[in-house]
């Protein structure tokens, strides 16, 4: 894996890819080169051939140690007094695993860059920002990297260099699902896909894929995040990237512990632990006993999780990281809570408060709160107990309600981004089938090219015939399947709908909700001002509701005044928002050329479908909701 990969592994195990050194080589440079690179001297051409290996697309699947294997090849290969392959050199170079103290590869990272703008060299530039990225956040937090992150971006938007706005992408969406923008950082990851697949990389990058199914986990879709993890964990033991089972195994275990089965999590983590261990990685199994003290802090078991919490601090303090003092903090204090000991672990909350803070990381910040409410209260400190608990239910509330947003607007995007998969996925295969025609072409001779050509002609007569009829048909249907006046869908549009519908939950086990809706006091808008105003209300009033719609949503007419909207993908609790957000178009319509004064309610009711409902069902139940709406008074939204 490349530095992606690399990078994401420890970050995603609560540890940043640190690096060390003075502006010229870490500190570490001391250590026995291989014979491969002892034997090897200064050349122009074998160093451009390995700078090409470690940039280009085979790097996004090479392992983290023939990777690094490279970095060291490049320093003995590196001609003297070479200033272009230099500025090359040091942009990689940054990322080694050999540098241990950040400030020190801050420095050699900033140095790489203003050669390489000196040099103007752009490629450069972007990968010495990528490393500083990383060292910004271990010095300052996630919310400084993610500027960090955006100026990286916007330096490679407009460029050539694809494979590396990918990365700069996926670093950015990372830390944006790190800050709880999980909507957000879908955008960068799917737009990451896309500029992989420009440089010529035509399969899936695991670093990325990963990022995606974190997405999943902290949005709450533990389902689709858990079967990732689960099949990544059997497709990278079959590739022995031990680094990367490490990895999944450890999200394994936080899914499993923010799903609330700690069982589960501590075996998880324990496996993280073993294999790490097998493969001499004690910084990973320092990262899982961190996630399996957190299992074990959930499941009492307070002097076990008190014993992994110093396993952990022994190995980051032989390697000089503190990338994650604030959770052994944290969990410290919370064992020590569970053992009765609050004095001392109100200490360890005050020590990681700061911490948290600077990170910005509104969960752990909550956790800290709730824990600290439960010692002051154990102490006696009734009012700073309530204090704490008030900044707890404060701060969850804001967490639950931004969890609820980042999940309708990942509805809207998942639809985006399957559709423009399938998009991409369709222009390949035309490409493809080009490809293969025109070597189709080049073999025809003689009589075979004229009678291709014919062939072509008559099928361009058939495709042009084919295609009117099409039209006509098209011309047909549209007016069977759309309301002339309002020209959203007509009524037996929306029951074909409904009954589609119906059968795709059925078979693929997702939810479906219907609106029905029915404008309020219609026939006093009519007799006041006339039908042909009444029309206008009616076609204002299904612009205003269509701009509040997700992309598959489906609205039609079903009677004069009364309409239905088809909600793919949505449970109650969402449908309820979308209709909350029709009620507010509704509210806020504005119809001057009629009348300023007038204004327009609706009614709504809602109804999800159950297992055996049909068409009918499902519409009655509907109807009976608005029924309800009607008579409590209308203007509102029953279920």
């Amino acid at each position: 894996m490349t530095r992606l990969l690399r990078k994401t592994s420890l970050l995603l195990a609560l540890v940043l890819a640190a690096s060390s050194g003075v502006a010229a080589e870490p500190a570490t440079q001391s250590a026995a080169p291989s014979v491969a690179t002892a034997s090897a001297q200064p050349s122009a051409s074998r160093f451009d051939a390995i700078f090409a290996e470690v940039i280009g697309p085979g790097s996004m699947d090479m392992t983290w140690e023939d990777y690094e294997a490279r970095l060291q090849q490049l320093r003995v290969l590196l001609p003297q007094g070479d200033r272009k392959r230099e500025v090359q050199f040091r942009s990689v170079y940054c990322t080694s695993e050999r540098w241990k103290n950040p400030k020190q590869g801050l420095a050699y990272a900033d140095e790489a860059q203003r050669r390489a703008q000196a040099a103007g060299d752009l490629a450069s530039r972007g990968r010495a920002q990528y490393c500083r990225i990383g060292y910004v956040q271990e010095l300052e937090g996630a919310g400084q990297a993610l500027l960090e992150a955006d100026r990286m971006v916007s330096m490679l938007e407009n460029s050539s260099e694809s494979q590396l706005l990918g990365e700069a992408l996926t670093e950015r969406g990372s830390l944006l699902s790190q800050q709880g923008e999980q909507a957000k950082a879908l955008l960068d990851f799917q737009r990451a896909r896309a500029s992989f697949r420009q440089a010529g990389i035509d399969h899936e990058i695991d670093s990325l894929m990963l990022w995606i199914a974190i997405t999943y986990r902290r949005i709450g879709d533990w389902t689709q995040a858990e079967r990732y993890f689960t099949h990544s964990v059997e497709r990278m033991q079959d590739k022995q990237d031990w680094d990367r089972v490490i990895t999944d195994l450890v999200q394994l275990g936080y899914l499993y512990d923010e799903s609330g089965n700690p069982q589960k999590a501590k075996a998880s983590f324990a496996r993280a632990i073993e294999v790490a261990l097998a493969h001499k990685e004690p910084l990973s199994a320092a990262n899982a006993r961190v996630g399996l003290a957190a299992a074990q802090v959930s499941l009492g078991e307070h002097d076990a999780a008190l014993a992994s919490l110093a396993q952990a601090r022994a190995a980051f303090e032989a390697e000089s990281r503190h990338g994650n003092d604030d959770m052994l903090l944290l969990l410290t204090g919370q064992a020590l809570a569970g053992k009765g000991r609050h004095l001392e672990a109100m200490d360890r909350y005050a020590q990681a408060l700061p911490l948290i803070e600077k990170d910005g990381n509104q969960r752990y910040l909550a956790l800290l709160y709730q824990a600290r409410a439960a010692s002051q209260e154990a102490l006696g400190n009734a009012g700073q107990a309530l204090a704490d608990y008030k900044r707890y239910s404060t701060l969850q509330t804001s967490l639950q309600g931004k969890m609820r947003l980042e999940q309708s607007r990942l509805l809207e995007y998942e639809y985006e981004i399957r559709k423009r998969e399938f998009e991409n996925h369709r222009l390949r295969a035309e490409a493809s089938t080009r490809k293969a025609q025109l070597k189709a072409l080049e073999r025809v001779r003689g009589w075979q090219t004229l009678a291709l050509l014919l062939g072509v002609l008559l099928l361009a007569v058939l495709t042009a015939l084919a295609l009117r009829q099409r039209q006509r048909t098209r011309r047909l249907r549209t007016l069977a399947m759309t309301d002339p006046l309002t020209e959203v869908a007509s009524r037996r549009a929306i029951e074909k709908n409904v009954e589609q519908a119906l059968a795709e939950a059925a078979r693929t086990q997702k939810p479906l909700t219907v609106l029905l809706l029915d404008l309020d006091h219609f026939k006093t808008i009519n007799d006041r001002y006339g039908h042909a105003a009444g029309d206008a209300v009616l076609r204002a009033t299904t612009v205003a509701w269509q701009a509040q719609l997700r992309g598959r949503d489906l609205l039609g007419r079903i009677g004069g005044e009364e309409f239905v909207v088809v909600c793919v993908d949505a449970n109650r609790e969402q449908a309820l928002m979308i209709a909350d957000r029709l009620l507010d178009a509704t509210r806020t319509l504005q119809l001057p050329d009629i009348d300023p004064a007038l204004h327009v309610r609706t009614s709504i009711g809602v109804a999800e479908a159950l297992p055996d409902d049909t068409r009918e069902s499902l519409f009655a139940r509907a109807d009976a909701a608005l029924y309800r709406a009607k008579h409590e008074g209308r203007d509102r939204v029953e279920e």
